[in-house]
């Protein structure tokens, strides 16, 4: 049997063998190139697939990564001997082929003196196109041609590739939109082959710079989010806040979520809550803390202002302005007045207030309609801690009240608006009515994006899994295309805190409620690092910078050294796929042409010639 397969056109011998890789020894460099069976055979160096036999039906796959020549030395009995070079090719393992089915990985490896051949055509079906039903084999797409075999075109199956979280990666410039276009325009293609109806599908693409939109009317919904959508406040979540306000930890977090509880607790209880709380805060402020006493009658007068009440206000006209004291007779007055005031709106002594007050805030919850009721509610907490003698307190927050003031004037009339139609949009648009789902999110800051997803991202998660314990309901699979990921879904700062909580439960367990992310990121860096590792499946399009590809090599478990050098030197349009979805490690290129034009580079010759026109 072994005498049989030497007769084909072996191209050399292994002559060293490593777990990771091995050393061929090429015969003759002149005869690499051969015809077998009518079929054509050319080595291309790099990338080329070259098999070993172990039996018969049992075939080791390699791939040529590295070439160098050596000659042999000058045979003075054998004249043609100066003809013939000596080459060594290192090649590493991609699998095995067992009774004609290819499995990714060695369970053993050649020995020395082993015959390497080029890997036949067969074969390369085996690898590439195993998918041998036609139900499946129509259920499959077909990206681009295998590098160095431009006229071979690997299946990729749906749903390995829609079953596991995804990233598809590229600097700007190396053809990553364009994929991600011809991805989806291909997905449609081929569910209508094997009738299978788009509109059952639910894409959900967070599109920035509006490069989306072209996928036909029957099959996709677009929507501008800051015009044509708001969100219901009271649906926000803790982490939705701290991804909306991103406030520092230290201060302003525990601020923020004091503010917002105080916020529930005047919407849901009784109207007077927030002048009885400020009588309290006053006299709180005039029994503990000593601090300059026109300054604390300043606080004091500015507390009680708004309060409606004759024996507070005639008090407040005893209370020294140049000296900011009281008579010892005006002072119980004072004392008195504001008690009996806190006692007859709260039902409550002085004394017991202060726990009174710490129930009702750990009873309420983040839900709230209003912005202004927010800012009321942070303003109470304010007056919490300067009454506790804090008087920095508003200082250290400043940065939290301007990033909450430009909210309010940003989105109180476009994503906060209380505004029926485009509530009623909202809700509708949580139908999913066709397969693909476009948020134009251009007008959004980086900051917000952060908010948006994430809450759009928790809402469906939510629904999914009480939807997962219905077993009457129907079943339903998402899958969110995050664009330009890096700018939001990234690894917490030093300054600022946010919550990745909703992303990384997603990337851990939202395989098990039908909830998948695909990434679209130029700068795999700076991409949290638990999210990325979580996917399974990646579309690598040319990398150059180092901090990228060092979080690469950390995160992506696919991919070998010689691999990730080689991403720094892909053309545009080509890109490495590996994966789950994957047979092998491969380069292909995508065959995106006519899906690139949204996404084609301007010349500066072009555009300033038409202008001269």
């Amino acid at each position: 049997m072994k005498q049989k397969m030497q007769m084909r056109n072996s191209i050399g011998i292994v002559n060293k063998v490593y777990p990771q890789k091995i050393s061929i020894e090429i015969h003759d460099t002149n005869s690499l190139n051969y015809n077998h069976l009518g079929d054509i055979y050319t080595c291309d160096g790099i990338n080329t697939f070259v098999t070993i036999h172990k039996t018969f039906q049992h075939k080791f796959i390699y791939q040529i990564i590295s070439l160098a020549e050596m000659e042999k030395p000058y045979n003075q009995l054998d004249e043609d001997s100066r003809f013939f070079n000596k080459a060594i090719f290192e090649a590493v393992p991609l699998g095995e082929i067992k009774k004609n089915i290819f499995t990714f990985g060695l369970t053993r490896f050649p020995m020395i003196n082993d015959d390497v051949y080029l890997t036949s055509h067969q074969d390369m079906q085996e690898i590439f196109n195993p998918l041998a039903n036609e139900t499946v084999q129509n259920f499959s797409i077909m990206l681009g041609s295998l590098a160095g075999n431009e006229g071979f075109m690997p299946s990729i199956s749906i749903d390995k590739l829609l079953s596991n979280h995804m990233s598809i990666l590229g600097n700007t410039g190396s053809g990553k939109s364009t994929t991600i276009r011809k991805l989806f325009n291909d997905i449609i293609e081929s569910t209508n082959k094997a009738a299978i109806d788009i509109n059952s599908a639910n894409f959900l693409f967070f599109d920035i710079h509006d490069e989306y939109h072209g996928f036909p009317e029957d099959y996709s919904t677009t929507y501008d989010v800051t015009d044509e959508l708001c969100i219901p406040l009271e649906t926000l979540t803790s982490d939705d806040w701290i991804n909306l306000v991103q406030p520092s930890s230290a201060v302003q977090l525990p601020v923020l979520l004091s503010g917002i509880r105080l916020a529930n607790l005047l919407e849901t209880n009784e109207s007077g809550i927030c002048n009885w709380i400020k009588v309290y805060c006053a006299l709180e402020l005039y029994n503990n803390v000593s601090t300059e006493v026109v300054g604390k009658r300043t606080k004091i007068v500015s507390l009680l202002s708004g309060v409606v009440d004759a024996d507070i206000k005639s008090s407040l006209a005893l209370y020294n302005s140049q000296f900011g004291n009281l008579a010892p007779a005006a002072e119980t007055n004072f004392k008195e007045s504001l008690k009996f005031y806190i006692k007859n709106q709260s039902s409550y002594e002085y004394e017991q207030c202060k726990e009174h007050v710490q129930s009702l805030i750990e009873q309420s919850n983040m839900s709230f309609k209003d912005l202004a009721n927010l800012e009321l509610g942070l303003d109470l907490t304010f007056l919490f801690e300067e009454s506790k003698g804090n008087n920095q307190i508003r200082s250290y927050c400043s940065t939290l009240m301007t990033r909450i003031n430009n909210i309010i004037s940003t989105y109180s009339r476009t994503l906060f608006a209380a505004d029926e139609a485009k509530l009623d949009r909202f809700n509708s648009l949580k139908s999913f009515n066709k397969g693909f789902t476009i948020l134009k999110v251009g007008n959004l800051e980086d900051n917000d994006l952060l908010f948006f997803t994430g809450y759009f991202l928790r809402t469906i998660y939510n629904i999914q899994k009480e939807q997962k314990s219905d077993l009457s309901a129907e079943k339903k699979i998402f899958h969110f295309i995050f664009d330009e990921a890096h700018k939001y879904i990234t690894e917490n700062s030093l300054e600022n805190t946010k919550s990745l909580k909703i992303f990384e439960q997603i990337a851990k367990e939202g395989r098990k409620f039908g909830v998948f992310m695909i990434l679209a990121s130029q700068r795999p860096g700076e991409l949290s690092k638990t999210v990325l590792s979580q996917c399974n499946n990646f579309i690598l399009h040319r990398i150059r910078n180092n901090i990228d590809l060092e979080q690469m090599r950390k995160s992506i478990p696919y991919i070998n050294d010689s691999q990730l050098v080689r991403l720094s030197f892909l053309t545009t349009g080509s890109a490495l796929l590996v994966g789950d979805a994957f047979s092998i490690p491969m380069e292909i290129i995508i065959d995106g042409k006519k899906f690139g034009e949204q996404s084609r580079t301007n010349l500066p010759s072009s555009i300033w010639r038409a202008v001269s026109n």
